[in-house]
């Protein structure tokens, strides 16, 4: 009996492993940043969704701004675009440099969020470009977001789908960093 029941414990712990990290993969990490001067909080979710591989990927960030210490009425919500490409050199073809759109689809809507404060830069000694922009959503289309059943969505020529654990994050953020509530 004492060994069924140490190869049963033996077994569920490995079972839980890929179940852990699987759970945890999607969850953002907050980051919070208070100005005093200009009496303005911002909080970042740190990699929401990462697409592609290290040489040429796309990371989106979920980010929140507002007046004061707390989440309140002037909350502003946007998404930080940004990709890193290895292997560059400054005639290397830029991937969202006329791609002023951000398209998403939430199964019953699509958005069309316009795509601001593109950036590009070149590194002559790691030989990569950075490129990234913002893309502000307002509070009618993030309430849309709320109510999405799956997020799916498209940056230049680049398609990426939002898993359920990050859209899980993304309501919870908005939420609690737009609307100042909390998802029970």
């Amino acid at each position: 009996m004492k060994q069924t029941n140490s190869i049963t414990m033996l077994f569920l712990a490995i079972l839980s492993i890929p179940l852990q990290n699987h759970q945890s993969a999607g969850v953002c990490r907050h980051e919070t940043k208070y100005d005093d001067v200009s009496d303005t909080t911002t909080v970042q979710c740190d990699n929401l969704i990462k697409w592609g591989e290290a040489a040429a990927g796309l990371t989106i960030q979920a980010n929140a701004s507002f007046r004061g210490k707390e989440a309140n009425e002037t909350a502003k919500f946007w998404f930080f675009l940004s990709s890193n490409k290895g292997g560059a050199t400054r005639r290397t073809q830029l991937l969202f440099r006329e791609a002023t759109t951000l398209y998403l689809s939430t199964g019953s809507a699509q958005l069309k969020v316009p795509v601001k404060d593109y950036r590009d830069t070149f590194f002559e000694l790691t030989r990569s470009i950075s490129e990234s922009a913002r893309a502000e959503v307002d509070r009618d289309d993030l309430q849309k977001l709320l109510d999405a059943k799956t997020l799916e969505g498209k940056w230049g020529n680049v398609e990426f789908k939002v898993s359920d654990a990050a859209l899980a994050s993304l309501k919870n953020f908005i939420s609690r960093q737009v609307f100042a509530t909390h998802i029970r």
